[in-house]
């Protein structure tokens, strides 16, 4: 339970008819940088950055306290939950039921000696009590849960190694030890297609002292867990050490849907990309979102830069994926801005408050025809962005801006990319905070001001995002400084977005609480979607405290205070109902296509015509071309398999002239327009 003080504060606040609110006066930021702290402890100063900027103008924003349900599972001192994405730490079933893990300790010690998973169950109806002790017999971390088949298998890391344990039936009976990684791998995450017969891991490597080595590992069982492969390079990752070095502990999340399993790289320093099996994990496929403009050009082997620039716009580290039924994967994932060191030292500067949360999915495609978002430069709008062109000597600063890549958005509708921002919750029509900073600022590590989104798709495509932002109106008398919320946007299946619709801090027991982090289950079910956060009083995280006279302050560590950190799962269930979502879709026995035609290319054509579909199962598929009158100019009959399929035509026959070519399967069809010149 919460401190019986909180408790006499909150009881307070509400017999007096209000919730108590601190209100700001709000001014322009020019503050110095902040000094990354993940991978490098020291940084140059940088140039004075403005932070409040303009909404962009999308739908209105509303609080509400309908359309979700709130649990407090668990209560844990041990507040360091990641270093960077935060994801598989819900599993879900079919009929409803759901388990959590975070890392737990109850000690109230700075040994955290009882350290280890806390594991809380949802059957449907109700939670079981809080966890008492951990699920493994030593000091442990970094719980990552899946279900498989009506049972479910927890990965976790002690002793330098990850340990896999199972049992038959979820949420009841003793958890069995089936594996132990032979090798140093720590922070895993795991994931199970085909109901559980096929086990996916994926972890990163430390050597014997320790020491990180940035090695991914990826290990996968075919029987359920009986046996596993030995721990081996992710398939098209790490080949020829092209991303050894650089990728580093929970820089990786996971998401299944059938037989596909996707593992999504997310990190300021290398490309943001995912590679995907539709066969589970035979063969795969890379599948790159952003291609960091300079290569891999941090060498972390001997700490040194080879890039030359003023400053680059990255992904912030915080990033979560989805599968949906069609095939379709689901990306978001937050932003920053970095500066190296003039000395290439290995140090670099980081502003954590460049504002940005990224919404992608593999149906997005660029006027090129690929499904990359584009690098400042290689995209015909840049023009309208001169201020965001080369900076420095060699500099491309602005490439993953928001403003730009909401003005990319808006080519296709916003349905397939766009960007969310922090609530602007004075409704003064700019997102800002006040000048009351010492250096020490609101971040977490190496994350911004929008970050540590959970993404979450139910059978009809509906979705909701769940993250963590700053709050204009909240602020921590005591540090000075905003507190975080956690907020959740929704998009429903026609692509119609409902931004920042709820507030889970709105309510007086949230009033005077810092909430980081958030995550939710990859896969929602029948309109409900279970998001979890963590909850704290104090700004900061206390793992992060050094002692008077290094390098991090209290107001950024937990006020250098040990405190209860609560944990709450949120059950959110969108309706036209809630304020602010009146058009939010109902349709029941809607019939879905479970094919989806993402596009074709080249458009013109001269001698072939590529038509690239989506499809959620296996099928035959009909290609017809028509002309513009109507005739049937070519007939072909193909097979197509789950997930992305790309097959040809030849046009080199034909006329040049405007044409359609419509695609059939399972009773569904697609009809798109091309031209042969």
């Amino acid at each position: 339970m919460k401190k019986v003080l909180f408790m006499s504060l909150a009881m307070a606040v509400a017999m007096t008819g209000f919730a108590q609110k601190v209100i700001v006066n709000k001014s322009e930021i020019a503050n110095q940088p902040v000094k990354m702290n993940a991978r490098v402890l020291k940084g140059n100063e940088a140039p004075a950055m403005n932070f409040s900027h303009e909404v962009m103008p999308k739908a209105s924003t509303h609080q509400s306290m309908r359309g979700y349900d709130e649990y407090q599972i668990m209560t844990t001192y041990y507040d360091l939950q990641s270093n960077s994405a935060l994801g598989n730490r819900i599993a879900t079933w079919d009929d409803g039921s759901a388990a959590f893990v975070m890392t737990w300790d109850n000690t109230n010690t700075t040994s955290y000696g009882n350290r280890g998973t806390g594991y809380n169950y949802f059957d449907g109806e109700s939670f079981g009590d809080e966890p008492e002790m951990r699920i493994e017999d030593a000091y442990a971390g970094w719980p990552s849960i899946t279900a498989a088949g009506e049972g479910e298998i927890l990965a976790s890391h002690y002793g330098s190694k990850v340990h896999l344990f199972k049992r038959d039936v979820k949420g009841q009976g003793e958890w069995t030890n089936i594996y132990n990684t032979p090798i140093n791998t720590t922070w895993p995450r795991v994931a199970t297609t085909h109901n559980g017969q096929y086990v996916h891991v994926v972890s990163c490597e430390q050597s014997s002292s320790n020491n990180l080595q940035n090695f991914a590992y990826y290990y996968r069982s075919t029987d359920g867990g009986q046996t596993f492969s030995e721990p081996a390079y992710p398939p098209l990752v790490d080949v020829e050490n092209e991303y050894n070095y650089a990728i580093s502990a929970d820089d990786y999340v996971m998401a299944t849907n059938g037989d596909n399993v996707a593992i999504l790289y997310a990190a300021n320093t290398y490309d943001l990309f995912y590679i995907i099996s539709h066969d589970n994990g035979e063969t795969w496929e890379k599948q790159t979102i952003w291609n960091f403009p300079y290569g891999h050009a941090v060498d972390w082997t001997n700490g040194t830069y080879s890039v030359e620039t003023d400053s680059i716009w990255a992904p912030d580290g915080s990033s979560s994926i989805a599968i949906d039924d069609y095939g379709t994967v689901h990306v978001a994932f937050g932003l920053t801005r970095w500066v190296p060191s003039e000395d290439h030292d290995g140090s670099y500067t980081y502003w954590p408050y460049t504002d940005g949360l990224v919404y992608w999915n593999s149906n997005y495609t660029n006027e090129q025809g690929t499904h990359e978002i584009l690098n400042y430069g290689e995209w015909s709008g840049d023009v309208n962005f001169p201020e965001m062109a080369f900076n420095g000597t060699n500099g491309i600063s602005s490439t993953l801006n928001a403003e730009r890549i909401w003005a990319m958005a808006g080519e296709d509708n916003y349905k397939n990319l766009y960007v969310i921002s922090a609530p602007d919750e004075n409704g003064d029509g700019t997102v800002d905070f006040t000048d009351a900073w010492d250096n020490t600022n609101y971040h977490y590590r190496t994350h911004c001001q929008t970050t540590m989104p959970g993404i979450s798709v139910d059978e009809n495509g509906d979705l909701i995002i769940v993250y963590s932002t700053l709050s204009e109106l909240r602020v921590n008398a005591e540090a000075g400084h905003h507190f975080r919320s956690a907020y959740v946007s929704a998009r429903d299946h026609n692509g119609t977005w409902f931004e920042n619709c709820y507030n889970l801090s709105s309510d007086f027991m949230h009033e005077l609480s810092e909430v980081y982090p958030t995550t939710s289950a990859p896969r929602g079910m029948n309109g409900s979607f279970w998001v979890m956060y963590s909850e704290d009083q104090n700004i900061g995280l206390y793992l992060d405290y050094t002692a008077p006279g290094g390098s991090s302050t209290p107001n950024n560590n937990n006020m250098g205070v040990l405190t209860e950190n609560y944990i709450f799962a949120v059950k959110i269930t969108p309706s036209p109902e809630d304020p602010g979502m009146e058009t939010w879709s109902v349709e029941e026995n809607e019939a879905v296509n479970p094919m989806t035609t993402t596009r074709v290319y080249p458009n013109p054509a001269t001698d072939v015509l590529n038509i690239e579909v989506n499809a959620s199962q296996a099928s035959e598929m009909s290609i017809n071309v028509y002309n513009i009158m109507g005739q049937n100019v070519m007939s072909k009959n193909v097979n197509i398999t789950t997930g992305m399929n790309t097959r040809s035509i030849s046009t080199s026959e034909l006329n040049s002239g405007i044409y359609f070519v419509t695609v059939k399967a399972n009773g569904f069809e697609n009809t798109m327009k091309f031209i042969v010149k």
